[in-house]
């Protein structure tokens, strides 16, 4: 059955993403592995190291079926990375992909979809803020120095950011020295009745 047909460079994109923070040895071997949903012609990509989950999307199916497996998400990169550019097509037989583009032909072994780990989604959301990536990434980078490495006081390996009207806040200590960083927003954050918190994980 096949999955995907698309070109090299839009398979390859997604999956950069998604494999960032998937680790080559887990205690988990499924972990190593990304998650590959297809409905219809609507893709989903997805990765966890049950702390941090990441999912994209792409346009890039085969057929009106829904289907769902995992693949060694390193191993399906490399063989990415390595081919010409051109069409590639990801087909599922059994429990193995083939990966296959001009004459050369990978085939990977599969885990079952039902086996894999995801992070619990919230069912409602109490505020919601939009703000540019570029001001993201700085907050990110004003106090990250200062988050906890393997501590077990678990709530400080991450950082506390908080949104208050038009005001959003980034938090991190380890105890020892704390970083802060706060920025205004253009427009208020939505949802907010009064000031809301949340500790994002290193």
């Amino acid at each position: 059955m096949q999955l995907v047909k698309t070109s090299r460079d839009n398979l390859l994109r997604p999956l950069q993403i998604v494999s960032g923070i998937v680790e080559r040895r887990h205690t988990l071997p499924i972990l190593a592995n990304l998650l590959i949903r297809k409905s219809g012609s609507n893709v989903s990509f997805l990765s966890t190291d049950i702390e941090i989950q990441i999912t994209t999307h792409a346009e890039c199916g085969v057929g009106s079926d829904s289907v769902a497996t995992t693949v060694a998400a390193r191993k399906l990169l490399d063989i990415l990375r390595a081919m010409p550019d051109g069409d590639v097509a990801l087909s599922l037989n059994d429990k193995r992909m083939t990966v296959q583009s001009g004459k050369s032909r990978f085939a990977l072994q599969t885990l079952a979809a039902e086996e894999f780990p995801t992070v619990a989604e919230a069912a409602e959301f109490n505020a919601s803020v939009s703000l540019p990536q570029k001001t993201f990434k700085h907050l990110l980078a004003m106090v990250h120095f200062a988050m906890a490495q393997q501590d077990i006081r678990y709530y400080l390996n991450g950082m506390l950011l908080v949104v208050d009207g038009k005001k959003v806040m980034a938090v991190a200590t380890d105890g020892h020295r704390l970083a802060y960083c706060g920025v205004e927003l253009e427009n208020e954050a939505t949802g907010v009745g009064s000031r809301q918190e949340v500790i994002i994980p290193r």
